[in-house]
């Protein structure tokens, strides 16, 4: 991680588009990154997301909170 929050991308090499609306995350302030995990295997799918439209998406009493690291 850099000390510069728009370039930002959590455990994976490069920011990955918006999983809601498709578009890119490039300089984005509120970039998500969020992980799914398939058990038993362990596998592992990463998404990344504006956490405005996460947060649109989400069911009722869930949401995504950004903190600058």
């Amino acid at each position: 991680m850099t000390d510069d929050q728009s370039s930002w991308t959590g455990a994976v090499t490069e920011r990955l588009r918006c999983c809601v609306c498709g578009e890119s995350t490039d300089e984005s302030p509120d970039y998500v990154l969020v992980e799914l995990t398939a058990p038993p295997a362990g596998t592992r799918q990463w998404l990344g997301a504006h956490a405005g439209h996460l947060n649109a998406v989400l069911a009722e009493g869930f949401n995504v909170e950004v903190h600058l690291m």
